[in-house]
């Protein structure tokens, strides 16, 4: 599949299904998928269902940005898949090293006069806006809400063991 953004901008998710993506003289903002989706992802992946995903990003006097989901998204998609019976929490240890690898190694890219950033974490206003939301659709619980709040900013394994704790948790 092929992504092209000319003279504007695009904001959307970034699935497997994207193969390359061209950005000239705009601005392209993907939302990287949650960790309970790569964890399902790379399972299909380790059994052969589908091939290991490769993306390609060009990007010509313009932006591309990469930015990885909210706490709050991160939460209830894994809070699902726990309660589903679709991810177990042994899942998060064994393809922790494999997601590592996935996020490094699928992605390939060539900026020429422009900008691309591939992990930006949320703003501390998207990451508040998106717990205090759903702690008032009631999606999120106190206790929960309380563990999630001490992500915010955090990357890598902090993040992850913020979401795990969350998920016990609620």
């Amino acid at each position: 599949m092929l992504q092209v953004c000319l003279f504007g901008g695009y904001e959307g998710p970034l699935s497997p299904e994207k193969k390359c993506c061209f950005t000239a003289f705009g601005g392209c903002t993907l939302r990287r998928p949650t960790m309970a989706r790569q964890i399902l992802t790379a399972r299909k992946v380790r059994e052969g269902k589908i091939p290991t995903p490769k993306m390609i990003f060009v990007t010509v006097f313009g932006a591309t940005e990469i930015k990885c989901p909210t706490l709050a998204e991160e939460y209830l998609d894994m809070r699902e898949a726990v309660q589903s019976g679709a991810i177990h929490p042994s899942d998060w240890e064994r393809y922790q090293t494999e997601l590592d690898q996935y996020q490094s190694s699928s992605l390939l890219s060539l900026t020429l006069f422009g900008g691309f950033s591939e992990s930006e974490l949320p703003t501390e206003d998207e990451e508040v806006e998106g717990l205090a939301l759903q702690r008032h659709f009631g999606n999120i619980g106190a206790d929960s809400g309380r563990v999630l709040e001490m992500g915010v900013g955090q990357s890598g394994s902090q993040r992850q063991a913020v979401i795990r704790q969350a998920v016990q948790v609620g």
